[in-house]
């Protein structure tokens, strides 16, 4: 998408996403779940936006580090109670500027993973999280499992409806090179706020296969953060890598 970078996604859309996607996944349950796979060590989120996860995790005494490409997504973050229990540095998330430090868990949740579209970024962001994972760490991985069957598809439609405002999806798929492009288009009367979305999806495989090259091999997959058992007909997965 023609003057698309890792930077855009958040910039444009740090002012609804609270709204828009506070309620994603169980967040408790995720938080459950961190925090018993980190053992009280620190804890790495990629793409860690508003903080949906980065704040619960630090309520409960973990050592959370955020990372993102976007100014306006960490802005978000620090104007929020209890911000500063939460390290937030500015960055490319798959090679995250964090020094020596290591993680207990790297954490990249709900399809971020994704939005890295660049060749190879996506396996880059494995290696980088393997080079940062602690004796005993793990790097976990949310995203939704891509429908093999799935063609060419163009898509608008309605998002948002009221008397004040329209806001419309319109989408683009690409199977052969696994690519979606699209636009909220957000419309008032004081005029048109246009949110571009930017995704490279990659099947548990692939993502199986950036591991293997990473040093890194699948340690449990699940369908969802409540554990429930991944199988053929699962829309998402949780996936949990560890250092072979």
């Amino acid at each position: 998408m023609e003057g698309y970078d890792e930077t855009t996604y958040g910039d444009r859309f740090a002012d609804v996403y609270d709204d828009w996607y506070g309620d994603l996944t169980d967040t408790d349950a995720c938080v459950a779940t961190v925090a018993e796979l980190c053992g009280g060590g620190p804890v790495l989120e990629l793409g860690v936006g508003t903080g949906r996860l980065a704040l619960p995790l630090a309520d409960g005494g973990i050592a959370v580090t955020g990372v993102d490409a976007s100014r306006a997504m960490l802005d978000a973050l620090a104007a929020k109670p209890g911000s500063d229990r939460v390290a937030t540095v500015l960055g490319d998330m798959a090679d995250p500027p964090t020094g020596a430090d290591r993680f207990a868990v790297v954490l990249v949740a709900y399809n971020t993973l994704f939005n890295l579209v660049d060749d190879g970024a996506q396996a880059r962001c494995f290696r980088g999280a393997a080079a940062r994972l602690a004796d005993g760490g793990c790097f976990v991985v949310e995203a939704f499992v891509p429908n093999d069957d799935a063609g060419a598809v163009d898509v608008v439609a309605p998002k948002q409806v009221t008397a004040d405002k329209v806001v419309l999806s319109v989408s683009r798929t690409d199977p052969t090179r696994q690519l979606v492009t699209g636009q909220y288009v957000d419309i008032t009367e004081a005029g048109v706020r246009l949110r571009p979305w930017h995704l490279r999806w990659s099947t548990p495989d692939q993502l199986d296969e950036m591991a293997a090259a990473a040093g890194l091999a699948p340690a449990h997959r699940w369908a969802g953060w409540d554990r429930t058992p991944f199988g053929p007909t699962s829309a998402t997965h949780v996936t949990v890598y560890r250092p072979t």
